[in-house]
């Protein structure tokens, strides 16, 4: 029974380990695209690559709209 109940608390903590890890991924690609992609586009546009950043913000604009709608 004792083998029992550890091998349940090792598979729970790995469990929740993997839990966590995928908790912070999400919650890093949600920074990133906020705080970065704006940067991104104004430095390409600052530098005159406006051919570049146009469809880049069309691209951002729709994933920011859509994706939370396709998720749910």
């Amino acid at each position: 029974m004792i083998t029992l109940m550890t091998i349940g608390i090792i598979v729970l903590t790995l469990k929740l380990i993997m839990l966590a890890f995928k908790a912070a991924w999400g919650i890093t690609k949600a920074i990133i695209f906020v705080a970065f992609l704006p940067v991104i586009l104004v430095v390409l546009l600052i530098a005159g690559l406006a051919s570049v950043a146009g469809p880049l913000l069309v691209i951002g604009l729709l994933a920011a709209f859509l994706l939370p709608r396709v998720n749910n």
